[in-house]
């Protein structure tokens, strides 16, 4: 697995840990259980571009304070991720969340740092394994089927035409017919023969 990858994946780790902790301990933060890798991984990425823009830019006039960097660094990715990610999926409310949340996760950057190519040297045999997995996977995959060529498809269980259902063919159905009123002529009674 290339290097830089593994790197990425083991710091969106580290970070991702450290995020869910600050989350934990501080009731203004949150991280929702389905965003939460996709704010690890903004965290991971925006610290990634900003901590070696940050140091370039600022490193040479704060030698002695490069944690004052860091934390400028921590402070604007956590921004970031809180813009870019929805509320219901990561949010931080009031001024001093966000000042111990910038703190708990600078800790937690900081400890990252100081292990890194250890944690990133220990992750590579089990990143190679699996890597070494995968490309088996897809080897077998291209000798089994010519190249250019699909798969077969699955083949459908045989249709006997007996145990076809015959198509039908829509009928309306028949006009009600209403009977019209009847109208019967009035009955008069019989007349009676006049009597003398």
């Amino acid at each position: 697995m290339n290097g830089k990858v593994l790197s990425f994946i083991v710091a969106a780790v580290a970070y991702g840990i450290t995020l869910t902790v600050a989350a934990l301990v501080l009731s203004g933060m949150r991280i929702s259980f389905l965003w939460a890798l996709v704010a690890w991984a903004l965290f991971t990425l925006s610290i990634t571009i900003l901590r070696p823009l940050i140091v370039q830019r600022f490193g040479k006039h704060v030698h002695g304070y490069t944690w004052v960097l860091g934390i400028v660094t921590v402070l604007l990715s956590l921004v970031l991720t809180s813009l870019l990610s929805p509320s219901s999926g990561f949010s931080i409310r009031g001024f001093w969340t966000w000042v111990w949340a910038t703190l708990i996760v600078w800790l937690g950057t900081v400890v990252y740092d100081a292990v890194d190519d250890r944690a990133v040297a220990a992750a590579r045999p089990h990143a190679d394994r699996l890597q070494a997995e995968l490309d088996e996977r897809r080897r077998s995959r291209e000798t089994d089927t010519p190249s250019g060529t699909q798969p077969p498809a699955r083949p459908e269980a045989p249709f006997e035409p007996s145990e076809r259902i015959p198509p039908t063919t829509p009928t309306a159905p028949p006009p009600m017919t209403i009977p019209p009123p009847s109208v019967e002529p009035p009955t008069t009674p019989p007349a009676r023969p006049p009597t003398d």
